[in-house]
């Protein structure tokens, strides 16, 4: 798949994901970043990419850009619904790749 098309494809992915995010939060539900979310993250886990721009680009998006951002939604909101969409893969895997977010991100934010 050519980079510009996998690009468009994570981006969109991550918006929708902003957004229901922000609308989980305004209903007072829990955080859940959604399975095809999680299973994306998952397969770039998988594969070796980095995992953790994209992840920088899902809080630029519930912070900033999407409707009705949220600048309060903080990096343990955002990393707790990530855990929960990633709960498919393996716990070890999953709690590595959330140990490697709460290490990366702080670069991006």
């Amino acid at each position: 798949m050519p980079d510009h098309i996998f690009e468009k494809l994570i981006g969109a992915l991550v918006g929708e994901s902003a957004i229901a995010l922000l609308t989980q939060r305004a209903r007072g539900a829990t955080l859940h970043a959604g399975e095809a979310f999680g299973r994306v993250l998952a397969w770039l886990w998988e594969t070796a990419d980095d995992v953790v721009p994209y992840v920088a680009d899902l809080i630029a998006q519930v912070r900033y850009h999407a409707p009705g951002a949220c600048p309060e939604m903080s990096l343990d909101d955002v990393l707790g619904a990530v855990g929960r969409a990633a709960a498919p893969m393996p716990p070890a895997e999953a709690a590595a790749m959330l140990a490697t977010l709460r290490a990366g991100l702080p670069a991006y934010l």
